[in-house]
């Protein structure tokens, strides 16, 4: 006879098979789920000038001019083609270098530390863009004035755009050697300072004039910039850089009128100055928005003018895309440059100029009240006494020559 099993014992046995289940299950998902290890690419691959590229294995598809990197990499890519852009679609390489190139864009690398001295190299090329990058730890206890170490090195050529890029941790964030003409815009650059005993430096020229380098961020090194037999421009007229050591140089510096720039100039050296250092580092979405255009006009001034025909001069404070006036509170009227206002009428007028910059932000100057007087024309006043002493004498000659026949008339009736 067979003997039910107790509820106890019913449950007791569901969880050993659950246990077991849920064991079989981890054992094999252990099994399945375990990728194989996919070897990462290691070597240097080239792209001829020809186009081609070498190895034909490596990991860069080509469409068009358009070369792109399809994994992370133990090696470097040099270039030798023109007029192709290199795309790194976030993957890491050990180095990018360029070699006499003309309009090559290199963007989206992570470029780290794999024993090389360089992050990225551009030598004797002209016309390329460097953006978008990553590059990271190219600092050595090592390093000697014969051997650079540098994030971002650039030694000949011309007229390269070098601009948000972030460039962490090497002896030299950037180095600029017999070149010209390049623009250095956007960029984060921070140093470790006193690495190993080694002065760092966040951008450094050496006989490298000409260059513009605005809007970029230096923070933490032995040295923000440095400058030998090199005069550079930095800043565009209206916005500079972002120094961290900035107020050790000029400790009662001010902003000024909430423009994020200070009212002190910062000085690399006599020639090379910061006209408007940055009170913050640089965020596009912080400075772009909020600076108005200052515009003034010169004339008209506040007076009395005797002509209809009156000049309008102004001046603006940055470059803008768009210029224009109200007079007397009308419609804006757009204008290229200083003219002159037509036709005004006798009284009392105003003028208010405007100026758009390009991030659409709109400044007004103050408001200009001016007077027109015209004399009264003489013409105006001879034409009408005239006309009355003429139109007066004909009267008196016809009364007269009435009166003669009146009498000649009585004398003939006696």
């Amino acid at each position: 006879m067979l003997r039910n099993a107790s509820p106890h014992q019913g449950v007791t046995s569901m969880k050993k098979a659950v246990t077991l289940i849920v064991c079989v299950c981890v054992f094999i998902s252990g099994i399945v789920y375990v990728p194989p290890i996919k070897a990462q690419y290691q070597g240097d691959i080239t792209i001829n000038a020809d186009g081609s590229i070498t190895p034909s294995t490596a990991p860069i598809t080509q469409t068009g001019n358009i070369y792109s990197l399809t994994s992370d990499m133990v090696g470097s890519i040099t270039v030798s083609a023109n007029n192709i852009v290199l795309d790194g679609r976030g993957h890491t390489v050990s180095g990018v270098s360029l070699q006499g190139t003309l309009n090559v864009a290199v963007k989206n690398f992570v470029v780290t530390y794999e024993g090389g001295t360089i992050g990225i190299s551009l030598t004797d090329a002209a016309n390329n863009l460097i953006i978008n990058n990553t590059v990271i730890g190219f600092e050595s206890v090592l390093a000697m004035n014969a051997i650079p170490y540098a994030g971002i090195y650039v030694k000949g050529g011309t007229s390269n755009a070098i601009t948000q890029n972030n460039l962490l941790y090497n002896l030299d964030g950037m180095d600029f050697i017999n070149t010209s003409y390049n623009l250095i815009v956007q960029n984060n650059i921070t140093c470790t300072p006193n690495y190993g005993g080694i002065l760092t430096t966040a951008i450094y020229f050496i006989h490298a004039s000409d260059n513009i380098i605005y809007r970029n961020n230096f923070e933490n090194s032995n040295f923000q910039a440095r400058v030998s037999d090199s005069v550079n421009v930095w800043d565009d007229g209206y916005l500079g850089n972002y120094w961290s050591s900035y107020m050790t140089q000029h400790p009662n510096a001010v902003q000024i009128d909430g423009s994020g720039t200070f009212n002190t100039p910062y000085s690399v050296d006599a020639q090379n100055v910061d006209r408007h250092p940055l009170t913050q580092p640089f965020n596009s979405e912080f400075y772009a928005p909020k600076v108005p255009p200052k515009i003034s006009i010169l004339s008209p001034v506040n007076q009395q003018f005797n002509e209809s025909s009156v000049p309008l001069s102004f001046t603006v404070n940055k470059e803008v895309n768009w210029t224009g006036y109200s007079l007397d509170g009308g419609e804006s009227v757009t204008v290229a440059g200083n003219t002159t206002l037509e036709g005004l009428a006798n009284g009392f007028h105003n003028v208010t100029m405007y100026a758009e910059d390009a991030f659409g932000n709109v400044g007004a100057s103050e408001t200009v009240s001016f007077t027109v007087e015209m004399p009264f024309p003489a013409t105006m006043v001879v034409a009408p006494v005239v006309a009355v002493a003429i139109v007066g004498a004909g009267l008196v000659l016809y009364f007269r020559k009435r009166n003669r026949q009146a009498e000649d008339d009585l004398v003939k009736k006696s």
